[in-house]
């Protein structure tokens, strides 16, 4: 593999060079400044009132910004990677601590849960038309699971969690919508739609993320 081998996948970028995709790469800051606000929200939280991985949810979602700005500025295989592994990291690792400390299912279930949802997210893939979806189609199995997470909460009568969680799952449903359209406009709208994939998904994590370290005292 040419782990520097350069990769064009967006309307914004029509050329080499680091600053070729300038709204990919600053829309970035999204994601870093929702990791920090839930790191002010964590360090202003009672240390008998945090949750398992409250801290490490901010970090990772910092590092999905630092990521996927080091894929829009190098564009190569490497940085593509860069990007990928702090996404999944991210998205496993709630799916984790969810099924852990809110459902309290065991360890064994949580495994199993996991395996279905990566079952899922690959069946889902396989359905969908490739040359639709332009890269949405690995997403779609989280934006149904997302929906599963609100309809728990909705469940429990948790109304503050359920509110964040089915606003987190409509705005994923549009930044999917962008994402698969960015190829698709180029001609008439020169910097693509991808800049609205990072600026709709920073809240969705951010939103994701709270109402996991919110849940107080209830670990």
């Amino acid at each position: 593999m040419d782990w520097l081998a350069p990769l064009d996948n967006y309307c914004e970028r029509v050329g080499p060079g680091l600053l070729a995709e300038p709204l990919n790469l600053i829309s970035n800051l999204g994601f870093i400044l929702a990791g920090l606000i839930c790191l002010r929200h964590v360090r202003h939280t009672h240390y008998r009132n945090l949750r398992p991985g409250s801290r490490l949810l901010p970090i990772l979602l910092i590092m999905i910004g630092v990521g996927s700005a080091l894929f829009h500025s190098l564009a190569n295989v490497w940085a593509m990677w860069a990007d990928v592994i702090p996404i999944s990291c991210f998205v496993f690792t709630y799916l984790w601590l969810f099924l852990r400390h809110t459902t309290k299912i065991n360890i064994l279930n949580t495994v199993l849960a996991l395996i279905g949802f990566v079952g899922l997210s690959t069946g889902v893939a396989m359905l969908a038309d490739l040359t639709v979806a332009n890269g949405g189609e690995a997403y779609f199995g989280t934006w149904i699971t997302l929906f599963g997470i609100s309809s728990y909460y909705l469940g429990r009568k948790q109304v503050h969690n359920y509110l964040r969680m089915i606003l987190a799952t409509c705005l994923f449903a549009v930044s999917i919508f962008f994402r698969t359209i960015d190829l698709r406009v180029c001609e008439a709208f020169p910097t693509g739609t991808h800049v609205f994939w990072h600026l709709l998904n920073a809240g969705v994590l951010y939103l994701a993320t709270m109402s996991f370290i919110s849940e107080r005292g209830k670990s």
